[in-house]
Protein backbone atom coordinates (compact mmCIF):
# COMPACT_ATOMS: atom_id res chain seq x y z
CA UNK A 1 0.00 0.00 0.00
CA UNK A 2 2.93 2.68 0.58
CA UNK A 3 4.14 1.95 -2.94
CA UNK A 4 1.24 2.51 -4.41
CA UNK A 5 0.33 5.73 -2.56
CA UNK A 6 3.89 6.61 -3.49
CA UNK A 7 3.33 6.50 -6.63
CA UNK A 8 0.03 7.92 -6.86
CA UNK A 9 1.76 10.93 -5.63
CA UNK A 10 4.48 10.85 -8.18
CA UNK A 11 1.86 10.57 -10.71
CA UNK A 12 -0.10 13.43 -9.53
CA UNK A 13 3.13 15.70 -9.43
CA UNK A 14 3.89 14.70 -13.04
CA UNK A 15 0.39 15.60 -14.22
CA UNK A 16 1.22 19.49 -12.15
CA UNK A 17 4.53 19.61 -13.57
CA UNK A 18 3.29 19.21 -17.25
CA UNK A 19 0.89 21.82 -17.24
CA UNK A 20 3.58 24.33 -14.69
CA UNK A 21 5.83 23.44 -17.95
CA UNK A 22 3.44 24.51 -20.29
CA UNK A 23 3.30 27.50 -18.99
CA UNK A 24 6.83 28.07 -18.69
CA UNK A 25 7.16 27.29 -22.12
CA UNK A 26 4.41 29.86 -23.05
CA UNK A 27 5.73 32.03 -21.28
CA UNK A 28 9.61 32.23 -22.40
CA UNK A 29 9.97 30.25 -25.66
CA UNK A 30 9.38 32.99 -28.07
CA UNK A 31 10.53 35.76 -27.01
CA UNK A 32 9.23 38.64 -29.21
CA UNK A 33 5.85 37.85 -28.59
CA UNK A 34 3.94 38.74 -25.68
CA UNK A 35 3.22 37.09 -22.61
CA UNK A 36 0.05 37.94 -20.01
CA UNK A 37 -0.30 36.72 -16.31
CA UNK A 38 -3.51 37.17 -14.29
CA UNK A 39 -6.25 35.62 -12.36
CA UNK A 40 -10.36 35.34 -12.83
CA UNK A 41 -12.75 35.05 -10.25
CA UNK A 42 -16.29 33.87 -10.61
CA UNK A 43 -19.28 31.47 -10.22
CA UNK A 44 -19.27 27.99 -11.13
CA UNK A 45 -22.54 25.21 -11.58
CA UNK A 46 -23.01 21.97 -12.63
CA UNK A 47 -24.68 20.18 -15.38
CA UNK A 48 -26.17 16.89 -15.35
CA UNK A 49 -28.39 14.21 -13.50
CA UNK A 50 -29.65 16.38 -11.26
CA UNK A 51 -29.66 19.37 -13.12
CA UNK A 52 -29.97 19.05 -16.71
CA UNK A 53 -30.57 22.07 -18.35
CA UNK A 54 -31.10 25.10 -16.02
CA UNK A 55 -27.54 27.40 -15.80
CA UNK A 56 -26.75 29.62 -13.50
CA UNK A 57 -28.28 26.68 -10.65
CA UNK A 58 -26.44 26.81 -7.42
CA UNK A 59 -23.80 28.89 -8.21
CA UNK A 60 -20.04 28.62 -6.23
CA UNK A 61 -17.26 30.09 -5.77
CA UNK A 62 -14.41 29.63 -8.80
CA UNK A 63 -11.11 31.45 -8.68
CA UNK A 64 -7.51 30.87 -10.14
CA UNK A 65 -4.69 31.99 -12.66
CA UNK A 66 -4.19 32.08 -16.22
CA UNK A 67 -1.22 32.68 -18.91
CA UNK A 68 -2.28 33.90 -22.41
CA UNK A 69 0.52 33.45 -24.80
CA UNK A 70 0.07 36.57 -27.95
CA UNK A 71 0.30 34.60 -31.13
CA UNK A 72 -0.97 37.40 -33.23
CA UNK A 73 -4.00 39.81 -33.03
CA UNK A 74 -6.41 37.33 -34.39
CA UNK A 75 -5.09 34.15 -31.94
CA UNK A 76 -3.83 33.25 -28.69
CA UNK A 77 -2.85 30.82 -26.70
CA UNK A 78 -4.09 30.51 -22.93
CA UNK A 79 -3.93 28.28 -19.74
CA UNK A 80 -5.79 28.13 -16.89
CA UNK A 81 -5.67 26.45 -13.73
CA UNK A 82 -8.19 27.23 -10.63
CA UNK A 83 -10.58 25.30 -8.49
CA UNK A 84 -14.80 25.26 -8.53
CA UNK A 85 -17.67 24.28 -6.12
CA UNK A 86 -20.48 21.95 -7.64
CA UNK A 87 -23.63 21.80 -5.86
CA UNK A 88 -26.60 19.83 -6.78
CA UNK A 89 -29.77 18.86 -5.00
CA UNK A 90 -33.22 16.81 -5.56
CA UNK A 91 -36.26 16.73 -5.76
CA UNK A 92 -35.57 19.99 -7.90
CA UNK A 93 -35.35 21.17 -11.42
CA UNK A 94 -38.67 19.66 -12.13
CA UNK A 95 -36.87 15.96 -12.19
CA UNK A 96 -38.10 13.30 -11.01
CA UNK A 97 -35.88 9.39 -10.67
CA UNK A 98 -38.15 6.10 -9.89
CA UNK A 99 -36.70 6.40 -6.15
CA UNK A 100 -39.93 9.22 -5.33
CA UNK A 101 -38.82 12.38 -3.77
CA UNK A 102 -36.01 11.29 -1.64
CA UNK A 103 -34.05 14.33 -0.14
CA UNK A 104 -30.33 13.78 -1.80
CA UNK A 105 -27.64 16.75 -2.07
CA UNK A 106 -24.21 16.74 -3.36
CA UNK A 107 -21.29 19.70 -2.65
CA UNK A 108 -17.82 18.85 -4.04
CA UNK A 109 -14.73 21.18 -4.82
CA UNK A 110 -12.89 20.12 -7.98
CA UNK A 111 -9.90 21.16 -9.43
CA UNK A 112 -9.02 22.67 -12.80
CA UNK A 113 -6.82 23.08 -15.86
CA UNK A 114 -7.13 24.01 -18.69
CA UNK A 115 -4.85 24.96 -22.20
CA UNK A 116 -7.09 26.38 -25.03
CA UNK A 117 -6.19 28.40 -28.03
CA UNK A 118 -8.55 31.77 -28.36
CA UNK A 119 -9.86 33.27 -31.51
CA UNK A 120 -10.50 36.82 -31.56
CA UNK A 121 -13.53 37.93 -33.93
CA UNK A 122 -11.90 41.15 -34.63
CA UNK A 123 -8.50 42.30 -34.62
CA UNK A 124 -7.18 42.87 -31.31
CA UNK A 125 -3.66 45.02 -29.72
CA UNK A 126 -2.78 45.08 -33.10
CA UNK A 127 0.80 46.51 -33.25
CA UNK A 128 0.51 49.37 -34.94
CA UNK A 129 -3.55 49.81 -34.41
CA UNK A 130 -4.14 51.99 -31.09
CA UNK A 131 -7.92 50.93 -31.86
CA UNK A 132 -7.77 47.26 -31.66
CA UNK A 133 -8.49 47.63 -27.85
CA UNK A 134 -11.85 45.06 -27.72
CA UNK A 135 -13.14 41.86 -29.19
CA UNK A 136 -14.95 39.08 -28.80
CA UNK A 137 -13.92 35.54 -28.77
CA UNK A 138 -13.90 32.00 -28.90
CA UNK A 139 -11.78 28.98 -27.34
CA UNK A 140 -11.81 25.35 -27.50
CA UNK A 141 -9.15 22.91 -26.11
CA UNK A 142 -8.19 20.15 -23.55
CA UNK A 143 -8.06 20.14 -19.84
CA UNK A 144 -8.34 17.89 -16.75
CA UNK A 145 -10.55 17.75 -13.63
CA UNK A 146 -9.60 16.65 -10.16
CA UNK A 147 -11.52 15.76 -7.32
CA UNK A 148 -12.35 13.09 -4.74
CA UNK A 149 -14.00 9.95 -6.53
CA UNK A 150 -16.04 7.36 -3.83
CA UNK A 151 -14.65 3.41 -4.36
CA UNK A 152 -15.26 0.50 -2.42
CA UNK A 153 -11.70 -0.42 -2.45
CA UNK A 154 -10.39 -2.67 -0.08
CA UNK A 155 -13.90 -3.41 1.26
CA UNK A 156 -15.12 -0.42 2.67
CA UNK A 157 -15.81 3.24 1.17
CA UNK A 158 -12.84 5.44 0.91
CA UNK A 159 -12.26 8.43 -1.45
CA UNK A 160 -9.52 8.54 -4.23
CA UNK A 161 -7.93 11.48 -5.95
CA UNK A 162 -8.98 10.89 -9.81
CA UNK A 163 -7.94 13.06 -12.65
CA UNK A 164 -9.75 13.35 -15.47
CA UNK A 165 -10.11 14.50 -19.00
CA UNK A 166 -12.36 17.21 -20.07
CA UNK A 167 -12.89 19.33 -22.90
CA UNK A 168 -13.13 22.65 -22.45
CA UNK A 169 -15.22 25.44 -24.27
CA UNK A 170 -15.24 29.63 -23.66
CA UNK A 171 -16.85 32.07 -25.44
CA UNK A 172 -16.08 36.02 -23.70
CA UNK A 173 -14.66 39.43 -24.42
CA UNK A 174 -11.59 41.17 -23.86
CA UNK A 175 -10.65 44.98 -23.43
CA UNK A 176 -7.35 46.62 -23.15
CA UNK A 177 -6.89 49.01 -20.76
CA UNK A 178 -3.41 50.31 -21.16
CA UNK A 179 -0.22 48.57 -23.11
CA UNK A 180 -0.10 46.87 -19.24
CA UNK A 181 -3.29 45.66 -18.22
CA UNK A 182 -6.51 43.62 -19.87
CA UNK A 183 -9.65 42.92 -18.54
CA UNK A 184 -12.09 40.56 -19.92
CA UNK A 185 -15.21 38.30 -18.86
CA UNK A 186 -16.40 34.46 -19.61
CA UNK A 187 -18.63 32.13 -19.70
CA UNK A 188 -16.98 28.58 -20.10
CA UNK A 189 -18.24 24.54 -19.98
CA UNK A 190 -16.03 21.95 -19.12
CA UNK A 191 -17.16 18.74 -20.93
CA UNK A 192 -16.26 15.64 -18.77
CA UNK A 193 -16.65 11.84 -19.81
CA UNK A 194 -17.74 11.14 -16.03
CA UNK A 195 -21.15 10.37 -14.69
CA UNK A 196 -20.32 10.51 -10.82
CA UNK A 197 -19.12 14.28 -10.05
CA UNK A 198 -22.72 14.61 -8.12
CA UNK A 199 -21.83 11.51 -6.32
CA UNK A 200 -20.33 11.63 -2.67
CA UNK A 201 -20.51 8.64 -1.36
CA UNK A 202 -21.89 4.75 -1.50
CA UNK A 203 -25.65 3.27 -0.63
CA UNK A 204 -27.22 6.48 -0.89
CA UNK A 205 -30.67 6.82 -1.31
CA UNK A 206 -30.20 8.29 -4.62
CA UNK A 207 -27.73 6.79 -7.25
CA UNK A 208 -26.70 9.90 -8.79
CA UNK A 209 -24.79 8.22 -11.23
CA UNK A 210 -27.71 5.65 -12.21
CA UNK A 211 -30.54 7.45 -11.20
CA UNK A 212 -32.87 5.66 -13.57
CA UNK A 213 -31.45 2.12 -13.13
CA UNK A 214 -30.22 1.51 -16.30
CA UNK A 215 -27.20 -0.24 -15.30
CA UNK A 216 -25.22 1.96 -17.83
CA UNK A 217 -21.86 0.44 -19.10
CA UNK A 218 -21.12 2.48 -21.98
CA UNK A 219 -21.12 6.12 -22.01
CA UNK A 220 -24.26 7.33 -23.53
CA UNK A 221 -24.91 8.48 -20.18
CA UNK A 222 -21.71 10.07 -19.17
CA UNK A 223 -23.10 13.63 -19.14
CA UNK A 224 -21.94 15.61 -16.28
CA UNK A 225 -20.59 18.65 -17.07
CA UNK A 226 -19.66 22.02 -15.45
CA UNK A 227 -19.67 25.60 -16.31
CA UNK A 228 -17.67 28.79 -15.18
CA UNK A 229 -18.72 32.37 -15.37
CA UNK A 230 -15.86 34.64 -14.57
CA UNK A 231 -13.75 38.46 -15.10
CA UNK A 232 -10.43 38.30 -15.10
CA UNK A 233 -7.61 40.33 -14.85
CA UNK A 234 -3.73 39.90 -17.02
CA UNK A 235 -0.75 41.70 -17.29
CA UNK A 236 1.32 42.16 -19.93
CA UNK A 237 5.20 41.03 -19.35
CA UNK A 238 7.20 41.58 -22.26
CA UNK A 239 7.00 43.99 -25.07
CA UNK A 240 6.76 42.60 -28.58
CA UNK A 241 10.00 43.06 -30.71
CA UNK A 242 7.39 43.70 -33.89
CA UNK A 243 9.42 44.53 -37.53
CA UNK A 244 7.64 47.52 -39.19
CA UNK A 245 4.74 46.50 -41.59
CA UNK A 246 4.97 42.98 -40.40
CA UNK A 247 1.43 42.51 -40.27
CA UNK A 248 0.88 41.24 -37.10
Amino acid sequence: MVFVTIYKVKLRLKVLCLFVGLFVTLSFGVAQDKLELGGFLGASYYLGDLNPHKQFYQPSLAFGGLARYVISDRYAIKGTVGMARLKGSYPDNGVKFPQGEVPYSFNRSVGDATLQMEFNFVSYDHAFLSSTNFTPYVALGVGSTVYKRFSTEIGKNSEQTVFILSLPFSIGVKYKINKWIRVGAEWSFRKTFVDDLDVVGLNLPINAEDPYGFNNEGNIHNNDLYSLASVHVTFSLFRRKTDCNSGF
